[in-house]
């Protein structure tokens, strides 16, 4: 059985791990990092991270976020840094080999520099990126009886100390600014830790939300990780989370929600009545092709935050049918969304977050 916190803490050991080599490369870029001092944030922040996971029922409100905001930056610098290290140590040899350690004992110390500064260009290029998601326009056209409807999409809010009051907000603001005719959450709005989130108090913002056909959600994998989803759908009324359920959403328009796959991977997707426009929300996209077959017209996912940052890009690329985007697949149009908030930092080189506004609308003439 899979077990978080041993989880995290592994990952702090790594970072620690991976804090030596790192450490004695970019020692060669910054003199002042030579003493042994300097290695001691190699090994210690790397736990900040494990801490934020582990520690987070444990500490008060700020502190946690402390954790968070330290771990998660010196993780994600850890990533890069390595990288940078590897492509160090590959020159090195390079060097040795072809016998030029004279050129190299001259110029390793500003290689180093040109990787650290890559690494901090990087991280505040992804920074950036991170905190300001973009709108999706996606526009669909049916021969089906609907009512023109205009939806917000939005998935992996992951709220918790990373993305608290300040994300909340801007997010409500963003929303309803588009105005649209409803909302609709696929899954992961909260990060992993509903008691965090119910101290911090960054859910109230949620209730603010308004729209003509409703605010619906569905749950994803991080809803289920720590804490009751009974607890966190009472606490975020009047948003309504759909369980393996069915409802109306606007005239002839009917929305199905599943619940999470990789809690219940033996269901099926439900049956639908193909006079309808049928929009089926499955927080992990991979059921696309069970819902061609049972007759949905469109499918909206997440999960994959289309890899967020590399390496992990090259990985959810080539393990999801949709990965990222919008695509057809005969009368089904999938819709797999970036989404909106970030794991473990905010920090993106892939796609930006978004917000995905979907039209429907019925071909003239019809």
């Amino acid at each position: 059985m899979f077990n978080r916190i041993v989880f995290f803490w592994k990952i702090g050991c790594l970072g620690a791990l991976l804090g030596l080599p790192n450490w004695y490369v970019y020692k060669e870029a910054l003199p002042a990092a030579v003493s042994y001092a300097a290695l001691i944030p190699f090994l210690v922040l790397p736990f900040c991270f494990s801490l934020a996971y582990n520690a987070i029922h444990s500490v008060p409100v700020s502190i946690a976020k402390l954790f968070s905001w330290t771990g998660g930056f010196w993780f994600i610098f850890t990533i890069y840094a390595t990288m940078g290290s590897c492509v160090y140590a590959v020159l090195y040899l390079l060097g040795l080999f072809l016998g030029y350690d004279p050129l190299w004992q001259t110029y390793n110390g500003r290689l180093a520099l040109v990787l650290l500064l890559l690494v901090l260009a990087i991280m505040a290029r992804g920074i950036y990126k991170a905190v300001h998601p973009v709108i999706r326009h996606v526009v669909i056209q049916t021969e089906k009886a609907v009512t023109p409807v205009r939806l917000a999409f939005l998935t992996d809010i992951h709220m918790g100390p990373l993305q608290s009051h300040w994300y909340t907000r801007r997010l409500v603001r963003r929303v309803m600014a588009l105005r649209p005719d409803a909302v609709l959450f696929g899954g992961d709005l909260i990060d992993a830790h509903l008691g965090f989130v119910l101290r911090d108090g960054s859910y109230q913002q949620l209730k603010q939300l308004q729209a003509p056909y409703g605010i619906w959600a569905v749950f994803g994998n991080h809803d289920f990780y720590d804490g009751d989803i009974d607890t966190e759908e009472q606490a975020l009324a009047p948003i309504h989370f759909l369980r393996h359920q069915q409802e109306f959403l606007a005239p002839g328009i009917i929305l199905t929600g599943l619940n999470d796959y990789i809690h219940f991977p033996s269901e099926t997707i439900p049956n639908c009545d193909t006079a309808n426009f049928n929009i089926i929300m499955d927080h992990e996209p991979l059921r696309i092709q069970e819902a061609v077959k049972k007759g949905y017209d469109l499918y909206l996912g997440g999960h994959t935050h289309a890899g967020q940052f590399f390496p992990v890009t090259w990985i959810t690329n080539r393990m999801y049918l949709v990965n990222y985007g919008s695509k057809v697949f005969n009368l089904l149009t999938a819709v797999v969304s970036s989404g909106y908030g970030s794991w473990g930092f905010p920090f993106r080189t892939g796609p930006s977050p978004e917000i995905v506004m979907i039209e429907i609308n019925r071909t003239r003439g019809r």
